[in-house]
């Protein structure tokens, strides 16, 4: 059997394979992180920019998610130069601080992130089975996600996600073609299309770049690589096509729905607010193309937050465990029987932290000085992640053919002002928000 047959059978092994058809076969993560990356909010940011301009910001959705690629590539090329975790390769630029600050951060997205979600997710499952009770339906979604993703490891969560994409984005692309059909859509389309300056306004742009695609996606990314032992140099075109897809599907999800909002909304100057004004949404496509349309919009929206919770409790674990790790471990952090592992204490107590702290804000409600803390400290993720790659990634120490090159030091500078920027004024929301 040749190295590429065995590679493409066996996940664990070392040999990457050398043809498309061998990389395609292994596609997975990528998958995995780009239904992690867009949720509800991502689903409100593009239908209202569809609502309020149609087509016309198409291109900065484009932007923003190249520029999260090449976070993306750049975190996985600094995973392979060396069998250590992401947080592990960090150390060596800033010690402690980076696990002490993500572990801050992450912690506070853990407090909010599974009640927002599983609250949504058992809203959708009450509108399309009204007799469902609130709590034991939130309780079962919760612990359904806890137990793919503790027991199931990484493997299952992969394929429960792929699943559940399939359905996501075949039932977008489909709610997209059926609303193009509907009265004046093609009219809006072409008034539309043309790529367009909102208002003038770089604040909004940049806060649109900055809107699809998560920040604990791109970190835990490295995590779902070495779960599929992509480990080495070899594996970077493998890497690359996985990403290729992932932010792929990521533009399509971007497209569709932002079409959805124009061809439905779009001079009507109605603005979606919240996840409430989605189910007004799927109500008012009754009449434009029946029940099927709604109970579409329904599933597709059920899908995409369900895929939120698995890979957010997923990629929110790798992370904090491993900070934990490597704060507990930090001399021994790279022995072998410290790896950091889905069968790790720390991730355990991680995935237990995150059921109870789900439970405890959905039923305390999310308190507000929480929330503006949570979202000034996460803001910083990706400024200081693309600060670390800029250097990092140019030392002599990583293997010539995974350190940036030109194009890529441009590219994370531009990230790095960007983010850092978004970060900034999301600092000056949260402390205007403090002061009352």
């Amino acid at each position: 059997m040749s190295a590429e047959t065995t590679s493409q059978t066996n996940p664990g092994s070392t040999s990457a394979p050398s043809s498309l058809t061998g990389r395609l076969r292994l596609i997975g993560p990528g998958v995995v992180l780009a239904l992690a990356s867009v949720g509800a909010s991502d689903m409100i940011t593009t239908m209202n920019s569809g609502a309020e301009y149609g087509l016309a910001l198409i291109w900065v959705f484009t932007v923003g998610i190249i520029l999260k690629f090449v976070l993306s590539e750049a975190v996985s090329r600094l995973q392979m130069s060396g069998d250590r975790s992401l947080l592990s390769h960090l150390t060596s630029f800033g010690g402690r601080t980076f696990p002490a600050v993500f572990l801050i951060a992450e912690l506070l997205v853990g407090l909010f992130f599974g009640a927002g979600v599983v609250a949504v997710a058992t809203n959708i499952l009450q509108t399309i089975f009204p007799v469902l009770p609130f709590w034991p339906t939130a309780i079962v979604v919760l612990i359904s996600a806890v137990v793919l993703v503790g027991i199931g490891r990484y493997g299952l969560v992969e394929k429960a996600m792929m699943g559940f994409g399939v359905l996501m984005f075949f039932g977008i692309i489909a709610l997209a073609i059926s609303v193009f059909q509907g009265q004046g859509a093609q009219e809006v389309a072409v008034e539309t299309m043309a790529p367009t300056f909102p208002n003038g306004s770089i604040i909004t742009v940049m806060s649109l770049i900055g809107g699809v695609g998560g920040a604990t996606g791109i970190l835990a990314y490295s995590y779902w690589i070495r779960e599929k032992s992509w480990r080495s140099a070899e594996w970077k075109p493998v890497v690359r096509l996985d990403l290729f897809v992932s932010y792929g599907l990521v533009f399509v999800f971007a497209v569709a729905m932002s079409a959805v909002g124009a061809f439905i909304l779009y001079g009507q100057g109605f603005t979606i607010s919240d996840n409430g004004s989605l189910f007004a949404i799927a109500d008012s496509l009754v009449g434009r193309i029946g029940d099927v349309g709604r109970m579409v919009f329904l599933i597709s929206f059920l899908a995409v937050v369900y895929t939120s919770v698995l890979g957010g409790f997923s990629g929110i674990a790798y992370v904090t465990a491993d900070c934990v790790r490597v704060l507990r471990r930090y001399s021994r952090q790279d022995e072998e029987r410290f790896e950091m592992s889905a069968k790790s204490v720390e991730f355990r107590g991680a995935l237990v932290y995150l059921g109870i702290a789900t439970l405890a804000i959905m039923s305390l409600g999310q308190p507000v000085t929480l929330v503006l803390i949570y979202a000034a400290i996460s803001a910083f993720i990706l400024p200081v992640l693309a600060a670390a790659l800029l250097v990092i990634l140019n030392r002599s120490s990583v293997p010539e053919s995974l350190r940036n090159k030109g194009v890529s030091n441009v590219l994370l500078s531009v990230c790095f002002l960007l983010f850092g920027f978004l970060a900034v004024l999301q600092v000056k929301e949260s402390v205007m928000g403090l002061m009352g």
